[in-house]
C-alpha cells in the first residue's frame, strides 16, 4: 500500500499493515470483486477497471476504480498489484444525472420514462398470478386558474403539495409519477378485485379535499381520474397509459371531480376526436368550410331584413357536418381563430355580392357568431376591419353575435372589445339571451343593438306559461333599452302569433327557412312572410 492509500481510506501506513481489504468492501460488491480477481487476474494476468465501494475511516462508503495486474512471477514484486483511484464524486454526479433523467425536478417523483419502465416490469410480474397492475391518470381541475390568479410560483408550490398528498394516499410500493403539467399517474400492483381500485381512487380524491394554503390563502383542488386495469400480461405500457388518459378526459367531460373507468367506447371516441382534429386542421386549406344562411324577418312588415351565417363543414367522408360536431373542438385547439376569420371574410364577401345583385335603400344585415376566444384576442377589431376593407361590405350591414355566456367570462375585456368594435360601425347582438348570467348592470355596459331570445324559451310559447312570461320580459327589456328583440328557433305558426302579440321585432327559424346556401336565397329583397300564417313569399325558402 502506497502513501496515497491514506487519501483513499483515511488510514496511515502503520494502520494499513495487516489490513484485509476484502473485509472492508461493501457486501453488495465483495462477491463480484472476488470472482473478478479469481477469473481474470489470476488466470489471465489482468483485469479492470473494477468499480466497488470501500468503507472509509470516517465510516462513509467511497467508490474506487481499480485495475489489477498479476505480478506473482515478478521477483521484484511477487504479488497482485491494484492501481486505485477515488471516483466517489464522479459516481455522485452520475447518480444525480441518472436521477434527473428519470425524475421530475419539481416534485422529485418518477417521470414518464421511469413510469413506463416500472409499468413494463409490473406487467411482466403479473404473469406470476400476483394480481394485475392498475393505472390511475389524475388531472387537476382548473389548475390554470391558480397560475393565472396567484402566479406560477404558487402553482409550482401547489403541485409539490399535491404530490405529497398523493404519495400519502397510496399503498407502500405503489408508484406515483408526475406525467407533466398538472397530470399525475399512480401505478398500483397486485390488484385482485375491482373494489381495491375504487378504494384507491377514493383515497386519492379524499386526500385533495382538504384545502391547500398558498400565499396565505385557501385553495381548493379537485381532480378528474381515469382508471385502466391491465387485462393480461400481454398489455402494452403505452396503451395502458393512453387508455387511462382517455378515461380521465371522459371524467372531465362529465363534470370533473369524478372517476371514470376506461371502456372501448371511450377509446374510439378519443380516436375519432383525434381524426376530427387532424381533418379540421386541413379543412381551411382544402376549402371544405361552408356558410349557410338563415333568414331573419321583420314581424311587422314580414320583410326579410337579414340573414345569420351559420358554419358547416363539407367533410370529405362524413358529408355536411353541423357546428355542434366540431366547434367545441375548434375552440379547444385554437382553430376557432383562423376559422372565425374565414367566416368573417366569407360573410362580408357574400353580403357585398347580395348588395350588388339586389341594390336597395332598405337595410339588410348579415350576422355571424363570435366565440369567447375571438373576443379575448386584442387584434379582433383589426381582423373585422380587414374583412370589411377587403370586401367593401359596409360596417353597418355586419352584425356580430356573442353568446351571453361568452360575454360574462371577462366582463372588463368584453366591454372594451365591444366598444372598439362599435367604433367601427358594426352592429352587435347578444345571442342565446336568458341562458347566461348577465345582470341589468352588466347589460347597460354592453353597447349592443339587439337581444336574441334563446330557442328554449320560444319552444314553450303557447305551451309553458313561464316561458311566455320570460319571452315577454326579454322583449320588454330590449325595448326599454332602446334595442330590438329577435326570436330564434321559431317553428310553428302558434309561436309566431305569440311573438307578434308580444311585439317581438324579428324572428328566424324553420317556420321560415332552414339554413340554406346563398344561391338558394335568390333576390333577398323579394322575400317576405305572410302577416297571418308565416309562410314565406319565396317558396325556395321552404
Amino acid at each position: 500500500m502506497s502513501p496515497a492509500s491514506e487519501r483513499l481510506l483515511g488510514l496511515t501506513e502503520d494502520e494499513l499493515l495487516g489490513f484485509d481489504l476484502m473485509e472492508h468492501v461493501h457486501p453488495d460488491d465483495a462477491e463480484r470483486i472476488v470472482n473478478e480477481i479469481s477469473s481474470h487476474v489470476i488466470t489471465h494476468g489482468a483485469v479492470g477497471p473494477l468499480e466497488f465501494r470501500v468503507r472509509h475511516r470516517d465510516s462513509s462508503w467511497r467508490y474506487l476504480e481499480a485495475i489489477g495486474l498479476n505480478l506473482l512471477d515478478d521477483p521484484a514484486v511477487g504479488g497482485i498489484i491494484f492501481n486505485c483511484r477515488d471516483i466517489t464524486e464522479r459516481k455522485a454526479f452520475e447518480h444525480d444525472l441518472a436521477f434527473q433523467a428519470t425524475h421530475d425536478s419539481l416534485t422529485g417523483l418518477p417521470n414518464r420514462a421511469l413510469l413506463l419502465d416500472r409499468l413494463g416490469q409490473a406487467i411482466a410480474r403479473s404473469t406470476r398470478g400476483d394480481g394485475r397492475p392498475l393505472v390511475l391518470f389524475i388531472d387537476l381541475d382548473r389548475f390554470k386558474f391558480v397560475n393565472d390568479s396567484l402566479g406560477h410560483g404558487a402553482g409550482d408550490r401547489l403541485l409539490s403539495k399535491v404530490a405529497d398528498r398523493i404519495r400519502g394516499a397510496v399503498r407502500p410500493g405503489d408508484t406515483v409519477a408526475r406525467f407533466g403539467g398538472d397530470e399525475f399517474v399512480v401505478l398500483a400492483e397486485g390488484i385482485e378485485e375491482v373494489a381495491e381500485c375504487d378504494a384507491i381512487a377514493d383515497r386519492l380524491s379524499d386526500s385533495l379535499a382538504t384545502p391547500f394554503i398558498l400565499s396565505g390563502q385557501e385553495v381548493f383542488v379537485s381532480a378528474s381520474i381515469g382508471m385502466r386495469l391491465a387485462r393480461s400480461d400481454h398489455e402494452n405500457p403505452e396503451t395502458l397509459l393512453r387508455d387511462a388518459d382517455s378515461a380521465m378526459y371522459r371524467a372531465k367531460e362529465r363534470g370533473r371531480s369524478r372517476t371514470e373507468w376506461f371502456d372501448e367506447q371511450t377509446h374510439w371516441r378519443t380516436v375519432d376526436r383525434l381524426a376530427t382534429e387532424n381533418a379540421l386542421h386541413r379543412a381551411l386549406d382544402r376549402d371544405e368550410l361552408r356558410l349557410h344562411y338563415q333568414p331573419q324577418h321583420d314581424l311587422v312588415t314580414g320583410r326579410m331584413v337579414g340573414v345569420e351565417g351559420l358554419l358547416r363543414w363539407s367533410h370529405p367522408e362524413r358529408g355536411l357536418v353541423g357546428p355542434a360536431d366540431f366547434i367545441e373542438l375548434a375552440e379547444e385547439t385554437g382553430l376557432i381563430v383562423p376559422i372565425g376569420e374565414w367566416v368573417l371574410h366569407e360573410a362580408c364577401r357574400q353580403g357585398r355580392r347580395w348588395q350588388r345583385q339586389s341594390p336597395s335603400e332598405e337595410p339588410f344585415v348579415v350576422s355571424v357568431n363570435l366565440s369567447a376566444h375571438q373576443i379575448a384576442r386584442p387584434d379582433l377589431t383589426d381582423v373585422v376591419a380587414r374583412a370589411l376593407d377587403a370586401t367593401g361590405f359596409p360596417a353597418e350591414s355586419l352584425c356580430l353575435e356573442i353568446t351571453e355566456g361568452a360575454l360574462m367570462q371577462d366582463v372588463a375585456t368584453t366591454v372594451q372589445a365591444l366598444r372598439s368594435l362599435k367604433a367601427l360601425g358594426v352592429r352587435l347582438s347578444i345571442d342565446d339571451f336568458g341562458t347566461g348570467h348577465a345582470s341589468l348592470g352588466h347589460l347597460k355596459q354592453f353597447p349592443v343593438d339587439s337581444l336574441k331570445i334563446d330557442r328554449t324559451f320560444v319552444d314553450g310559447l303557447g305551451v309553458v306559461a313561464d316561458d311566455q312570461v320570460i319571452v315577454a320580459a326579454v322583449i320588454g327589456l330590449a325595448h326599454a333599452l332602446g334595442i330590438t328583440a329577435i326570436a330564434e328557433g321559431v317553428e310553428t305558426p302558434a309561436q309566431l302569433a305569440e311573438l307578434r302579440a308580444l311585439r317581438c321585432d324579428a324572428a328566424q327559424g324553420y317556420l321560415f327557412s332552414r339554413p340554406v346556401e346563398a344561391a338558394e336565397l335568390g333576390d333577398i329583397h323579394a322575400v317576405s312572410i305572410g302577416r297571418a300564417d308565416g309562410r314565406a313569399g319565396n317558396r325556395r325558402l321552404l
